[in-house]
Formats: structure tokens, sequence, C-alpha cells
């Protein structure tokens, strides 16, 4: 299963990971987004880690196989 988010600005993302705490905030709540999802599964090199708070136009998931 595949989950893909449009962000406010337009950019397509593949939400990687959901996190309660990561070691660089004191901050809750993150989500690991991969910026260049659609380049083969080997070279994805551009994830960043952005607040759950962060607004996005639509969230779907999507199953293939």
């Amino acid at each position: 299963m595949t989950t893909v988010a449009k962000m406010t600005d337009g950019r397509m993302v593949e939400v990687v990971r959901v996190a309660e705490t990561v070691g660089f905030s004191p901050e809750k709540g993150w989500v690991m987004v991969c910026m260049d999802f659609e380049k083969m599964y080997g070279k994805r090199t551009e994830f960043k880690w952005v607040p759950s708070t962060t607004p996005f136009v639509w969230v779907r998931e999507f199953v293939f196989g």
C-alpha cells in the first residue's frame, strides 16, 4: 500500500513514515514524506520530515498488485 498526499503548494508526495517523536526536535507529531516518489525505489533521495500539523489538500491510499 502506498499513501500519497497533495501539499497545499501543489506538490505530490508519498507518506513514508509517521512518528510521535524524532531525535532532532522536542515537538511531537512528525510525518516523513518522499518528495521524489515518482522515481524507482532504488533512486529515491529526497526525504523530508514535516510537522503533523502540515496542511494537505488530500491524502489517499493506493494498493498495487
